[in-house]
C-alpha cells in the first residue's frame, strides 16, 4: 500500500495525514537511501578538492575559489534546478575518481602507519559534511527551485532536511567525553551554556521580529540550540551510570530502547496529532519527546569515537579490519533502518528507533567512504606529509580548505548562515525568484559563508 501524501508543504515541512499513513510503506525505505545520496556531491567534493588542489598553498585564495567551484557550486546547482541530474553527477564523478585513484594511486606499503589521533580526520570531514549541508539547505529550502521532497517531514518521514538535527547530534558527540566525576561536571556550563543563551536568544528574536516558526519542528518555544544543549547535558548526567566508555553502549541501545517504548505507548501519536499547542508540555512536546532519542544517539556517538580512536596509530591492515567493521555495523543499521520503516516509522519529530538508526547509518556511511579516500587512498608523498615513529614512517594528510576553515569556526558559520538566511527572508522575497535568480543568491550566500570563515582561518581566529 502506498504512502498517502495529503497536501503540499507548509514552511519547510511536508505534512501527511496520519490516518492515512501506511507505515508499512516502501517510501519511507526509499527515501532513507536518497536522502543518503543527496549529500554525495558534497562528499565528492571533498575528494575531488584533495584530488585537483592539494599541490595548492595551504589556505591560499586561489586554493579556497577553486574548492568553492567544486564543492559549493555543485551543492547549489544539485539542491536546486539541476536536482534531477543529482545521481547522474554523483555516479560520473565517482566513477572518474576511482580511476583516476586505480591508475595513480599507489598501494600503500606495509610499513607505513596511519595516525589517527584523538580527532581524527574522518571526524572532521563528517562534522565539514553537517555544516555544509545545513548551510546549504537553510536557504535553499526558501525558493521554489528546492525539491519537495528534500523538506523536513513533519510526523515520520526519512527526507534530506531531516538528517540535520542528526548528525549535529553525532558530531557533537564524537568530540565529546564521558562524565566520569563531579569534576567533569564542573566542567559542563562551559559548553552547555552557550548552546542554551543562543536557543534564548534565537526564541526572543523570532518572538520579538514575529517571524515565522513551524510549531510541528521543535514546539513553539524550543529549537535546535535548546534540544543540543539539553541533550549535551542530560547525557552527560546519563553517562555518570556506567564506569567505563565500553558501557556507554548497553547504556545508549538501552535508553533508545526504552525511548522507543514510551512512544509506541502513545507518546507518538500525542505528538504528532493535532493538538493544540497550549501550555508549556504541550507547546514543546516535539521537542521535550525527542530529547531521550537525542540522548541515545549522542551517547552512541561517543562510545563510537572512543573505540574508532582506542589506538593512536595503525598500520595498512589494522586499519582495513576497523573499516570493515564499521562497513558491517553501517549495513546492520540500514537493515535495521529499513525494518523500522516498515514496523515502528522513522521520525525525526520523536527522534525514534528508527531515526536514530538511520542517521547512525548515514554517519557510518560516510566515515568509511571518507577513510578510504583520505586514509587509505589520498596518502602518496605528495600529497601527504611523513615524519619517522620508531622504524616504521607515519603519513597523515591536510585536508581541503573549506573542511579545516569549518572544523576551525563551525558554530560561526552556521551563526552566520541563519543570520544571512534570515536577512534573505526579508529583503529578496526568495519564493518568487526564478531559477537563475536562485542559483545566483545561493551562490553568493555559500561564497559569503565560507569565506568569513576561510578569512578567519588565514588571520588564525578561532571563536567557536
Amino acid at each position: 500500500m502506498e504512502l498517502s501524501k495529503m497536501e503540499a508543504e507548509m514552511g519547510d515541512s511536508v505534512t501527511y495525514d496520519l490516518d492515512e499513513v501506511d507505515l508499512k510503506s516502501w517510501r519511507s525505505v526509499k527515501e532513507s537511501v536518497d536522502s543518503f545520496l543527496v549529500i554525495l556531491p558534497t562528499v565528492l567534493g571533498f575528494i575531488l578538492s584533495r584530488l585537483l588542489c592539494g599541490h595548492l598553498p595551504k589556505n591560499s585564495t586561489r586554493k579556497f575559489l577553486l574548492e568553492f567551484i567544486l564543492i559549493g557550486l555543485p551543492t547549489v546547482i544539485l539542491i536546486t534546478v539541476g536536482s534531477a541530474y543529482n545521481y547522474t553527477y554523483s555516479l560520473v564523478a565517482s566513477f572518474a575518481v576511482l580511476g583516476y585513484l586505480y591508475g595513480n594511486i599507489p598501494t600503500s606499503p606495509p610499513n607505513f602507519k596511519y595516525e589517527v589521533g584523538k580527532r581524527p580526520t574522518v571526524f572532521t570531514l563528517l562534522r565539514a559534511t553537517a555544516y555544509s549541508g545545513t548551510c546549504a539547505a537553510i536557504l535553499a529550502v526558501d525558493f521554489s527551485s528546492y525539491p519537495k521532497d528534500y523538506r523536513k517531514s513533519r510526523n515520520f518521514g526519512a527526507a534530506a532536511m531531516d538528517m540535520g538535527i542528526g548528525l549535529f547530534v553525532v558530531t557533537m558527540g564524537l568530540v565529546s567525553h564521558r562524565t566520569r566525576n563531579t569534576t567533569d561536571l564542573k566542567k559542563l556550563p562551559r559548553s552547555v551554556v552557550p548552546l542554551l543563551v543562543l536557543g534564548l536568544a534565537r526564541t526572543i528574536v523570532i518572538t520579538a521580529i514575529d517571524y515565522h516558526q513551524d510549531e510541528t519542528e521543535y514546539g513553539t518555544h524550543l529549537n535546535a540550540f535548546f534540544i543540543l544543549g539539553l541533550t549535551k547535558l542530560m547525557g552527560s548526567f546519563y553517562s555518570l551510570l556506567v564506569s567505563s566508555d565500553r558501557k556507554l553502549l548497553g547504556l545508549s541501545l538501552g535508553l533508545l530502547f526504552v525511548h522507543e517504548l514510551v512512544l509506541q505507548l502513545g507518546l507518538s501519536e500525542f505528538v504528532m496529532s493535532s493538538a493544540p499547542h497550549e501550555g508549556f508540555l504541550s507547546a514543546n512536546r516535539e521537542g521535550l519527546s525527542s530529547l531521550h532519542g537525542c540522548v541515545a544517539l549522542y551517547l552512541l556517538s561517543i562510545y563510537f569515537a572512543k573505540w574508532y580512536t582506542s589506538q593512536d596509530h595503525l598500520t595498512y591492515q589494522g586499519l582495513v579490519i576497523k573499516l570493515k567493521k564499521i562497513l558491517l555495523v553501517a549495513i546492520l543499521c540500514w537493515l535495521l533502518v529499513f525494518i523500522s520503516a516498515f514496523l515502528t516509522g522513522i521520525a525525526r519529530v520523536t527522534f525514534s528507533f528508527g531515526y536514530v538508526m538511520w542517521i547512525f547509518a548515514v554517519c557510518l556511511s560516510l566515515i568509511v567512504i571518507y577513510a578510504y579516500f583520505f586514509e587509505l587512498k589520498l596518502v602518496r608523498p605528495d600529497l601527504s606529509t611523513e615524519k619517522s615513529v620508531g622504524d616504521v614512517k607515519e603519513k597523515s594528510i591536510s585536508l581541503p580548505t573549506f573542511v579545516e576553515s569549518l572544523n576551525m569556526n563551525g558554530l560561526t558559520h552556521f551563526m552566520l548562515s541563519n543570520f544571512l538566511t534570515g536577512m534573505v527572508n526579508m529583503t529578496l522575497n526568495p519564493g518568487q525568484r526564478t531559477d537563475l535568480e536562485s542559483v545566483v543568491i545561493l551562490a553568493a550566500y555559500i561564497f559569503v559563508c565560507a569565506g568569513v570563515v576561510f578569512i578567519m582561518l588565514r588571520k588564525c581566529i578561532r571563536i567557536a
